[in-house]
Protein backbone atom coordinates (compact mmCIF):
# COMPACT_ATOMS: atom_id res chain seq x y z
CA UNK A 1 0.00 0.00 0.00
CA UNK A 2 1.42 3.38 -0.97
CA UNK A 3 1.45 6.36 1.37
CA UNK A 4 -1.27 7.99 -0.73
CA UNK A 5 -3.46 4.90 -0.34
CA UNK A 6 -2.87 4.93 3.44
CA UNK A 7 -3.92 8.59 3.61
CA UNK A 8 -7.04 7.87 1.55
CA UNK A 9 -7.96 4.99 3.85
CA UNK A 10 -7.67 7.35 6.84
CA UNK A 11 -10.02 9.78 5.14
CA UNK A 12 -12.49 6.95 4.47
CA UNK A 13 -12.38 6.09 8.19
CA UNK A 14 -13.23 9.74 8.96
CA UNK A 15 -9.98 10.21 10.89
CA UNK A 16 -9.97 13.56 12.73
CA UNK A 17 -6.58 14.74 13.99
CA UNK A 18 -8.30 17.39 16.14
CA UNK A 19 -9.75 14.67 18.37
CA UNK A 20 -6.20 13.71 19.38
CA UNK A 21 -6.92 10.00 19.68
CA UNK A 22 -4.73 7.43 17.99
CA UNK A 23 -6.81 4.28 18.12
CA UNK A 24 -5.67 0.79 17.41
CA UNK A 25 -6.99 0.47 13.89
CA UNK A 26 -5.91 -3.14 13.52
CA UNK A 27 -9.17 -5.00 13.36
CA UNK A 28 -9.50 -8.68 14.09
CA UNK A 29 -9.88 -11.02 11.15
CA UNK A 30 -13.52 -11.40 10.17
CA UNK A 31 -15.35 -14.71 10.08
CA UNK A 32 -14.02 -16.96 7.38
CA UNK A 33 -11.55 -19.66 6.43
CA UNK A 34 -7.89 -18.78 6.03
CA UNK A 35 -4.73 -20.57 4.92
CA UNK A 36 -2.20 -19.80 7.64
CA UNK A 37 1.34 -20.47 8.69
CA UNK A 38 2.15 -21.20 12.33
CA UNK A 39 4.46 -18.25 13.05
CA UNK A 40 5.13 -18.83 16.74
CA UNK A 41 4.28 -20.66 19.92
CA UNK A 42 5.53 -18.61 22.85
CA UNK A 43 5.31 -18.64 26.62
CA UNK A 44 5.23 -15.11 28.00
CA UNK A 45 4.17 -13.35 31.17
CA UNK A 46 2.19 -10.21 31.91
CA UNK A 47 1.31 -8.82 35.33
CA UNK A 48 2.85 -11.83 37.04
CA UNK A 49 0.80 -14.40 35.13
CA UNK A 50 2.20 -16.61 32.44
CA UNK A 51 0.37 -17.30 29.21
CA UNK A 52 0.78 -19.25 26.00
CA UNK A 53 0.32 -17.58 22.63
CA UNK A 54 -0.07 -19.16 19.20
CA UNK A 55 0.68 -16.72 16.38
CA UNK A 56 -0.84 -17.57 12.99
CA UNK A 57 -0.32 -15.51 9.84
CA UNK A 58 -2.67 -15.54 6.84
CA UNK A 59 -0.68 -16.38 3.69
CA UNK A 60 -3.08 -15.60 0.85
CA UNK A 61 -6.23 -13.73 -0.12
CA UNK A 62 -7.37 -10.27 0.91
CA UNK A 63 -6.04 -10.70 4.43
CA UNK A 64 -2.55 -11.99 3.55
CA UNK A 65 -0.02 -10.83 6.13
CA UNK A 66 -2.63 -10.34 8.88
CA UNK A 67 -2.17 -12.30 12.08
CA UNK A 68 -4.39 -14.04 14.59
CA UNK A 69 -3.21 -14.66 18.14
CA UNK A 70 -4.76 -17.45 20.17
CA UNK A 71 -4.30 -17.63 23.94
CA UNK A 72 -5.26 -21.01 25.43
CA UNK A 73 -4.99 -21.08 29.22
CA UNK A 74 -3.84 -23.85 31.52
CA UNK A 75 -4.06 -21.74 34.68
CA UNK A 76 -5.79 -23.55 37.54
CA UNK A 77 -7.30 -20.31 38.87
CA UNK A 78 -8.83 -17.24 37.26
CA UNK A 79 -7.30 -13.78 37.67
CA UNK A 80 -9.77 -13.26 40.56
CA UNK A 81 -8.53 -16.39 42.36
CA UNK A 82 -11.53 -18.59 41.58
CA UNK A 83 -11.04 -22.13 40.26
CA UNK A 84 -10.77 -22.21 36.47
CA UNK A 85 -13.83 -23.99 35.03
CA UNK A 86 -13.04 -27.47 33.70
CA UNK A 87 -14.63 -26.67 30.32
CA UNK A 88 -12.15 -23.80 29.85
CA UNK A 89 -9.18 -26.08 30.55
CA UNK A 90 -10.61 -28.83 28.33
CA UNK A 91 -11.17 -26.37 25.48
CA UNK A 92 -7.60 -25.06 25.82
CA UNK A 93 -6.10 -28.56 25.75
CA UNK A 94 -8.22 -29.43 22.70
CA UNK A 95 -7.08 -26.25 20.93
CA UNK A 96 -3.40 -26.97 21.61
CA UNK A 97 -3.66 -30.63 20.55
CA UNK A 98 -5.67 -29.80 17.40
CA UNK A 99 -3.22 -27.11 16.25
CA UNK A 100 -0.42 -29.60 16.88
CA UNK A 101 -2.16 -32.32 14.88
CA UNK A 102 -2.76 -29.96 11.95
CA UNK A 103 0.97 -29.20 11.66
CA UNK A 104 2.04 -32.82 12.18
CA UNK A 105 2.74 -32.82 15.93
CA UNK A 106 1.18 -35.27 18.37
CA UNK A 107 1.37 -33.05 21.48
CA UNK A 108 2.34 -35.38 24.35
CA UNK A 109 0.01 -35.57 27.35
CA UNK A 110 3.07 -34.95 29.53
CA UNK A 111 2.90 -31.30 28.43
CA UNK A 112 -0.26 -30.87 30.54
CA UNK A 113 0.54 -32.84 33.70
CA UNK A 114 2.33 -30.27 35.88
CA UNK A 115 0.35 -28.38 38.52
CA UNK A 116 2.40 -25.34 37.45
CA UNK A 117 0.89 -23.73 34.33
CA UNK A 118 4.22 -22.07 33.46
CA UNK A 119 5.95 -25.47 33.40
CA UNK A 120 3.21 -26.75 31.08
CA UNK A 121 3.58 -23.70 28.82
CA UNK A 122 7.34 -24.29 28.63
CA UNK A 123 6.77 -27.95 27.71
CA UNK A 124 4.29 -27.01 24.99
CA UNK A 125 6.60 -24.33 23.58
CA UNK A 126 9.43 -26.90 23.39
CA UNK A 127 7.14 -29.52 21.83
CA UNK A 128 6.26 -27.11 19.00
CA UNK A 129 9.92 -26.27 18.39
CA UNK A 130 10.62 -27.00 14.73
CA UNK A 131 6.95 -26.85 13.71
CA UNK A 132 6.87 -23.09 13.16
CA UNK A 133 6.48 -22.41 9.46
CA UNK A 134 4.05 -25.30 8.94
CA UNK A 135 0.78 -24.57 7.17
CA UNK A 136 -2.75 -25.12 8.47
CA UNK A 137 -6.23 -23.91 7.69
CA UNK A 138 -8.10 -21.85 10.27
CA UNK A 139 -11.83 -21.10 10.27
CA UNK A 140 -13.11 -18.33 12.52
CA UNK A 141 -16.75 -18.26 13.58
CA UNK A 142 -18.18 -15.58 15.86
CA UNK A 143 -20.82 -16.16 18.53
CA UNK A 144 -22.60 -13.62 20.76
CA UNK A 145 -21.04 -12.52 24.04
CA UNK A 146 -23.87 -11.67 26.45
CA UNK A 147 -21.57 -9.86 28.89
CA UNK A 148 -19.88 -7.74 26.21
CA UNK A 149 -21.88 -7.65 22.96
CA UNK A 150 -19.22 -5.49 21.26
CA UNK A 151 -16.68 -8.31 21.62
CA UNK A 152 -18.17 -11.55 20.28
CA UNK A 153 -16.53 -14.86 21.11
CA UNK A 154 -14.06 -16.12 18.51
CA UNK A 155 -14.48 -19.83 17.84
CA UNK A 156 -11.84 -21.70 15.87
CA UNK A 157 -11.81 -24.78 13.69
CA UNK A 158 -8.61 -26.07 12.16
CA UNK A 159 -7.82 -28.35 9.25
CA UNK A 160 -4.58 -29.56 7.71
CA UNK A 161 -3.21 -27.64 4.75
CA UNK A 162 -0.91 -28.72 1.97
CA UNK A 163 2.66 -28.03 3.02
CA UNK A 164 4.84 -26.09 0.57
CA UNK A 165 7.15 -28.25 -1.48
CA UNK A 166 10.87 -27.73 -1.09
CA UNK A 167 12.68 -27.42 -4.40
CA UNK A 168 15.05 -30.28 -5.03
CA UNK A 169 18.41 -29.39 -6.51
CA UNK A 170 20.20 -32.27 -8.15
CA UNK A 171 23.41 -30.54 -9.17
CA UNK A 172 25.35 -27.74 -7.55
CA UNK A 173 25.64 -25.07 -10.27
CA UNK A 174 28.87 -23.81 -8.71
CA UNK A 175 30.58 -27.19 -8.38
CA UNK A 176 32.67 -26.67 -11.54
CA UNK A 177 33.48 -23.02 -10.85
CA UNK A 178 37.20 -22.37 -10.81
CA UNK A 179 36.88 -19.48 -8.38
CA UNK A 180 39.02 -16.38 -8.44
CA UNK A 181 41.93 -16.21 -6.05
CA UNK A 182 42.29 -12.83 -4.33
CA UNK A 183 45.33 -11.90 -2.30
CA UNK A 184 45.89 -8.82 -0.14
CA UNK A 185 47.58 -6.85 -2.94
CA UNK A 186 44.28 -6.91 -4.89
CA UNK A 187 42.36 -5.22 -2.07
CA UNK A 188 41.88 -1.42 -2.23
CA UNK A 189 42.66 -0.88 1.45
Amino acid sequence: MSMLEVLKSLEEEHFDAKKGKVSNSIEALPEGTYNCVLKSVTHRAKNGRGFLMFGLEVVDGDYAGRTESIFPTLEQTTSKGNPMPDFVLARSIKTIKIIGAMVGLDVPNACFLSDDADANYDSIEKAFDGFEGKMLQMTIKLSPNKKNPDKPYRNYEFAPAEQPKVAEVEDDPFAQAAGTEVDESDLPF
